[in-house]
């Protein structure tokens, strides 16, 4: 039998071929295809790596407006504001104080420079020191770092009553109380007795005075002292037994004015030995005799403080007791000193200058000195000093 492929089925080379030739057509079609989508691919990733929000987004710059907004401040005026407020220092006011102020001392402050940069005119250092009696208890000394009173500008200085002339006995007038004031003194400054004011008053504490009280005062209850008159010259006690001898002028070169010429009071002198000596007998020691030497001694340091405005034991030039009295020709192997000092106005006489002494420790024990034997006791005042008066007690032992 012959081996045919039979007539209605494909030749098989036919087939192989006719496939052949169809891959051959869809080649080039499929390489092309591929091609695409690798470019189109491409492309895709591209755009999603340099997106704005992409991880490869920030490589690249992008069109922002971020430079325009460093705008320069249009609110520049201010600089210009402060240059119209600077009238406030122009508002230095200084208000005239109303009432009593401190003021604490400087370096280099005295009492009459004080007095004349507050204005408190020509009794401005008397009134400093009414307003501030401290001062005169630490014997005149004032110093850098203490507070003071100053009065207002324009306080005047308080006046001592006047005994109208001619009084009955125990007329009672009003008095107002000063600085400086002590019962004794407003006694003796209206021949009165210092328990017939505690009775009227019915004072408690005779030590509890206050500047401006208003007092009761029964005057001529004793017969008033003679005084002299204020153009008197300076002198000495005279005591029987005793020599006389007229109060010397300061030896010391320039200790005092020429022109300066302080008055004496003899009464006030004689009274406060008295004061003085009683005062020792009753506790029991023995009475100071009265020497000239001292008297010399404490007078030519009462007229040195009086014409030179000062209150303290040591001398302007440098002296002490010891030395003044040796500058008398008196050798003391013991000596002591008491002073005080306040305007007669405010009832300077030598009961107020003993109490003041009595109460301070240092000067009581001067008066009660049991070394002691001999004493001298000077005062002298003048209108011209700003302290108007002074006592002097010079005590000692040769």
């Amino acid at each position: 039998m012959l081996n045919r492929t039979p007539p209605n089925k494909p030749n098989t080379t036919n087939v192989i071929k006719s496939y052949r030739k169809r891959r051959l057509q869809r080649g080039p079609f499929l390489v092309y295809g591929a091609v695409g989508l690798v470019i189109l691919g491409g492309i895709m990733l591209a755009v999603w790596l340099t997106g704005s929000n992409k991880p490869l987004g920030a490589l690249f710059p992008t069109e922002t407006s971020t430079p325009t907004l460093t705008l320069t401040p249009t609110n520049t005026v201010t600089p210009s504001l402060t240059s119209t407020v600077t009238e406030t220092p122009t508002e230095t006011l200084t208000p005239t104080p109303s009432g009593p102020f401190p003021y604490t001392i400087v370096e280099g402050d005295t009492l009459p420079a004080i007095a004349e940069r507050f204005n408190l005119g020509d009794d401005g250092v008397l009134l400093i020191i009414d307003y501030n009696p401290a001062i005169l208890e630490q014997g005149g000394i004032y110093y850098v770092g203490q507070t003071i009173t100053i009065p207002p500008p324009g306080t005047t200085r308080a006046t001592s009553t006047p005994i109208p002339a001619d009084l009955p006995r125990g007329t009672r007038i009003e008095y107002s109380v000063l600085p400086g004031d002590t019962l004794a003194g407003i006694a003796a400054k209206f021949n009165s007795l210092t328990e017939d004011i505690i009775t009227v008053n019915k004072i408690e504490d005779a030590n509890a005075l206050n500047v401006g009280d208003v007092l009761q005062i029964p005057v001529n209850l004793v017969t008033a002292t003679a005084t002299l008159p204020p153009t008197s010259t300076p002198v000495t006690p005279t005591v029987a037994g005793q020599p006389t001898q007229a109060a010397t002028t300061p030896s010391a070169p320039g200790t005092a004015s020429a022109t300066c010429a302080p008055a004496g009071n003899t009464a006030f002198v004689n009274e406060l030995v008295s004061l003085i000596n009683n005062a020792r007998t009753s506790n029991g020691l023995p009475a100071l005799s009265v020497n000239q030497r001292l008297v010399s001694t404490a007078s030519e340091h009462a007229t040195d403080m009086i014409c030179n405005n000062y209150l303290s034991s040591v001398g302007l030039d440098g002296s002490t007791p010891q030395s003044r009295a040796a500058a008398q020709g008196y050798t003391a192997s013991v000596i002591v000193e008491n002073i005080y000092a306040l305007p007669p106005v405010f009832g300077t006489n030598p009961q107020v200058a003993f109490d003041w002494w009595m109460n301070n420790t240092e000067s009581r024990a001067n008066i009660l000195n049991s070394q002691t034997t001999e004493f001298g006791i000077a005062y002298v005042e003048s209108d011209e000093s700003l302290l108007g008066a002074y006592f002097v007690m010079v005590a000692a032992k040769p």
